[in-house]
């Protein structure tokens, strides 16, 4: 029998062109984020739900939204919004509407440098689309700038970031922008395959638009698959500017492919 050679050269160009399997990069639930960025030609969403107390009765609900796209090797671009949100403040009618967008991009611009560290930058710009007048957006445009480092030890992930912000003053504040720094350290552990947990520390600096943050955050994950995983905990704030306790739930999922790996 004589073996034609094409389907041969044809079936080894499929297999070469197989793309890897998708494979998420959750930066949910913690408020850290991780160097590495989203696959290339991968489309990742980040979403959750989640309701938060405050020291004087205020409580606010919200569905926190990430749409992160592997633009190219080591280069993300990120949107996200706080989603929808539901305000109430005791003695007067609930509030409820979108948050602001925000647009970001990402590039892990250092593998295995300092310490061992992946290393990054962020910016990001965030758009008034949300409504000031009542509450639920900053009413001003600001921008973001954020360092960022990770590394892995044995089942342990280790982040951490520093970030500064400049927040545009509301409608009538006389314009300009307020500095704001903040800075986050959190700790991951692998218990099985499929269960991890999450522990972090993080602040916000203070301005004469917000009060200071302190909170610690603790958090349970699961991998259904290697393209999606799911999470839940609490953050529970250490200073009054904090609030009390938010409790929250989500996951992260890969949507597909634009286009092939590189």
């Amino acid at each position: 029998m004589r073996l034609r050679l094409w389907p041969c050269l044809l079936l080894a160009c499929l297999l070469r062109a197989q793309d890897p399997p998708l494979v998420v990069n959750p930066n949910r639930p913690t408020f850290a984020t991780p160097a590495l960025t989203t696959q290339s030609g991968q489309i990742e969403l980040e979403w959750g739900g989640q309701q938060s107390r405050y020291r004087d009765d205020r409580t606010a609900f919200g569905t926190p939204t990430l749409l992160k796209i592997g633009w190219a090797k080591d280069l993300e671009f990120r949107l996200a919004t706080p989603g929808f949100q539901r305000l109430t403040d005791p003695g007067t009618e609930p509030v409820t509407g979108p948050g602001d967008l925000n647009l970001g991009v990402q590039w892990c611009y250092q593998h295995v440098g300092i310490f061992g560290m992946d290393q990054a930058i962020q910016v990001n710009h965030t758009f008034p689309t949300a409504s000031y007048a009542k509450g639920l957006g900053a009413g001003a445009p600001g921008d973001g700038l954020i360092l960022l480092f990770s590394r892995d030890l044995g089942p342990y992930h280790l982040d951490v970031n520093a970030l500064e912000s400049w927040l545009g003053r509301p409608p009538g504040d006389g314009g300009g922008r307020v500095r704001q720094p903040a800075a986050t350290a959190s700790l991951s552990f692998t218990l099985t395959d499929a269960w991890s947990i999450s522990g972090e520390v993080y602040t916000i600096g203070g301005t004469e638009l917000n009060p200071r943050i302190v909170s610690n955050l603790w958090a349970f994950g699961y991998k259904v698959s290697p393209a999606c995983v799911l999470d839940g905990g609490v953050d529970i704030g250490l200073t009054r500017g904090a609030p009390v306790r938010t409790v929250f739930a989500g996951l992260t999922v890969a949507l597909g492919r634009f286009r092939h790996a590189r």
